[in-house]
């Protein structure tokens, strides 16, 4: 999946990662985020793309 392609929430993105102690920690792993630390959610992933990602005005165009 590339920039171009559209994104319609954080599960179907290549960047967003995962990892697993204790809760399942979601996080936006692209190098262009403005949010330092690009966590989305515990438990599941957000159901929105957040405001901060860097694929959002990709989506909307």
């Amino acid at each position: 999946m590339g920039l171009n392609d559209r994104v319609s929430h954080c599960a179907k993105c290549e960047f967003m990662k995962m990892y697993d102690y204790g809760n399942r920690i979601y996080y936006c792993d692209h190098a262009d985020r403005i949010d330092d630390m690009g966590k989305l959610g515990v438990d599941h992933p957000p159901k929105t793309i957040p405001m901060w990602c860097p694929l959002r005005e990709n989506v909307n165009e």
